[in-house]
């Protein structure tokens, strides 16, 4: 008999704090009849299409991957988000190893075979079987058939709507990463192949999908965490929409791309936190700027993915020392596997670029989302003699024959994500994170109704627009509402002529660098492949050249298909240049 291995997991509704609770009341093989013939096996089954997106297996270390034959940690569905987003972007690069196509990443040089962008694409796949596949066991009559309707028909609307929100994101990120891809949804049986649709097929999908399901979701006021509600709906109805040039070659939604940020807006369900890093700690589930966020927790949530990773390749052992006045509260490290790429870095006012252990929140910086771990007092800290910390990648004054170095000091590191709590009281730490993963903040919101203001006046801002961005750079800066006693508040605010095209994807970078969308704003601003470089663009990073970076061909707007799903599955065609 067919086994299935599920997480069964329990909603803990609190009078002041609703969140997705990741303690298994039990974690076993169970038969399919056994599963589907409870309301708590309907449950931990609809709880992990959420769960897919953290967890590599079932929720705890390598073991049971759920894609077998790849590297389980790798290949996690944020990781993998974030080899594709920020990897292959101006924003990080990657110092270790030469294997999975990560030097790739760096140079933007892939091609079919290399592992990196299948990981994500699979990831995706596998997220959309099992919504598909919950889609279908829900229907009405199943659930009669099964016995368990009257329990489950308080939740298993919301259950329904959420699974198609999962599949409608897994769709957006196929398509804005891959192209033309592969459809497949749950009114065909389980094991059909995929069909090939064009871009702007899926991208219609999407928005009619999100706009049927938008008043079948949580409502935005009713804050569950980790799940998701109407306005994150609108949040990927503004997103997706704000790229209809891309994915669908028309300028007709950017309208409808504002029109779905202002529902987020008017709601009044949310607002930006008092400090930036707050979204970035262990209890980052309490701040109401989260709109929809992915949940993760030490003891449950234990593998090398989610946030993990992000906090562990970036230290040092040093940075985690006792008396560096550094906390962390992880008690593992990977070396400073990756580092900030020197562009990124230019992107701040020199003057905030550097650390100060005296400052290690960096309270004292102007704009408060510089949280770099660089300058002269990085010296000696990493292994008692090496030198500063510095934003080059390079080594010597001549950058036209200079190779990337693969450690420090070369690269800056950060101090943005931490596993510790908002109050800043130094607890014992733990060996994986607790910090969820912020999927959507309403920070990005203000600044996509900008750009959808931007793109529909033909690159021309008006007084609305600046509205928003200055919203956003108040809240960066401490100023105007946002002040705090102990917190340096100076004016950030930018004039309307300020605001153009190239301002507002700086400013992306600065406020959500590290959170998984740069390189599709890269793409959305045409600037991915050809007229903006960065370090090592265009070149492998163990080859002699211009480290300013060269322009790349068109092709790399898209990843290539994986090549082992274009040999099998007869509907698919690989992207045009990679054949």
């Amino acid at each position: 008999m067919k086994k299935i291995i599920y997480i069964l997991a329990a909603l803990i509704l609190g009078a002041s704090c609703e969140k997705l609770d990741l303690f298994p009341q039990s974690e076993a093989a169970l038969s399919e009849n056994e599963v589907f013939s409870t309301y708590e096996g309907y449950h931990g089954f609809f709880l992990k299409c959420y769960l897919a997106m953290v967890c590599e297996s079932q929720g705890s270390g390598h073991g049971g991957d759920d894609l077998s034959g790849w590297d389980a940690g790798r290949s996690t569905f944020l990781r993998a988000l974030y080899w594709s987003q920020e990897a292959t972007s101006d924003e990080m690069y990657n110092r270790s190893g030469s294997g999975y196509g990560l030097r790739n990443a760096t140079a933007l040089n892939w091609e079919p075979g290399t592992q990196f962008p299948a990981w994500l694409y699979y990831r995706c796949y596998l997220i959309i079987t099992y919504t598909n596949d919950l889609l279908r066991r829900t229907e009405e009559s199943v659930l009669k058939e099964n016995g368990v309707y009257d329990d489950c028909k308080a939740d298993v609307a919301y259950w329904r709507a959420e699974a198609r929100f999962i599949r409608a994101y897994m769709y957006y990120i196929l398509m804005d990463s891959f192209g033309d891809v592969g459809f497949v949804d749950d009114s065909v049986p389980n094991g059909t192949y995929p069909v090939q649709k064009p871009r702007r097929e899926i991208y219609e999908f999407i928005v009619s999908e999100l706009e049927d399901i938008q008043d079948e979701l949580i409502p935005a006021g009713q804050r569950i965490w980790g799940r998701a509600n109407q306005a994150s709906a609108w949040f990927l109805l503004a997103r997706t929409c704000l790229g209809c040039h891309v994915y669908a070659g028309s300028k007709d939604d950017y309208g409808k791309a504002l029109t779905y940020c202002k529902k987020i807006l008017e709601s009044n369900a949310f607002e930006l936190s008092p400090n930036y890093i707050e979204n970035f700690l262990a209890d980052n589930s309490s701040s109401r700027e989260i709109i929809w966020g992915l949940a993760t927790q030490t003891d449950h949530v234990n593998g090398s993915g989610s946030t993990n990773y992000l906090i562990k390749a970036n230290l040092h052992a040093s940075m985690i020392a006792e008396g560096t006045g550094l906390d962390f509260g992880i008690t593992e490290q990977w070396g400073g596997n990756h580092c900030l790429r020197q562009k990124f870095v230019e992107k701040f006012d020199e003057a905030d670029r550097d650390f100060h252990y005296d400052d290690s929140w960096g309270d004292r910086k102007k704009d408060h989302r510089a949280l770099l771990f660089m300058g002269p007092e990085t010296a000696g800290k990493l292994d008692g003699s090496n030198k500063a910390l510095v934003k080059e990648l390079y080594k010597g004054d001549d950058p036209t024959a200079a190779k990337v170095e693969g450690k420090a000091p070369y690269g800056a590191l950060y101090t943005k994500w931490r596993n510790v709590t908002k109050d800043r009281v130094v607890k014992a730490p733990t060996k994986y994170s607790n910090v969820g993963f912020p999927v959507m903040r309403l920070a990005d919101v203000y600044l996509m109704a900008a750009e959808a203001i931007l793109r529909a006046n033909n690159g021309t801002a008006n007084a609305e627009a600046l509205g928003y961005v200055n919203e956003v750079r108040d809240r960066a800066y401490c100023h105007g509402k946002y002040q705090q006693a102990g917190k340096n508040d100076t004016d950030g605010r930018i004039s309307q002529a300020e605001l153009t095209y190239a301002w507002l994807l700086d400013e992306r970078a600065r406020e959500l660098w590290t959170e998984n969308w740069r390189r599709s704003d890269l793409v959305r601003f045409g600037c991915y492949t050809k007229g903006y470089n960065w370090d090592f663009k265009g070149y492998m990073p163990n080859s002699t050249g211009d480290v300013n970076g060269k322009d790349v061909d068109d092709k790399y707007n898209v990843f290539p298909i994986p090549q082992d799903d274009v040999r099998y599955n007869p509907n698919i065609k690989q992207n045009p240049d990679y054949e």
